[in-house]
């Protein structure tokens, strides 16, 4: 594994303990795992039913892996910079708009996190989208 990890992968003296938790990671780390998708995807499915019911024109699919929710809000008609502006001053949430990563119109809710964190921000961005939208709905 030392080996490797100088070779292919250049790092020729990692910290101990960052080595021992990786082992003991790719040991022991699989029902952790199994947990944490778990509970990932039931924080997605939340992300979804509460855009489905707060904006209705938003048609939104969890993603296969990871924890970031990309939605797009270009069927809304929303401002992004309009939108990043209420989402900061009033409801106090950071939530990156798409622009920043090449994708306008979206924006990229990170749901790894406690699910009462994601709850607040996916109602914060539905409060702020229903008031910016301008597609008459």
């Amino acid at each position: 594994f030392l080996r490797r990890m100088e070779t292919a992968e250049g790092l020729a003296s990692p910290a101990v303990l960052s080595l021992t938790a990786h082992i003991a990671a790719y040991r022991h780390g699989a029902p952790w795992l199994d947990e944490l998708r778990h509970y990932v995807a039931g924080t997605m499915a939340m992300v979804g039913e509460r855009l489905r019911a707060g904006l209705p024109g938003v048609d939104w699919t969890p993603p296969q892996a990871g924890y970031l929710a990309w939605i797009d809000l270009r069927p809304l008609g929303i401002d992004e910079a309009r939108l990043q502006e209420e989402l900061v001053r009033t409801e106090k949430v950071a939530i990156m708009p798409g622009g920043t990563y090449g994708t306008p119109g979206f924006v990229r809710l990170n749901v790894g996190c406690p699910r009462a964190k994601a709850e607040r921000g996916v109602d914060a961005l539905v409060r702020a989208a229903a008031r910016l939208r301008t597609d008459g709905a």
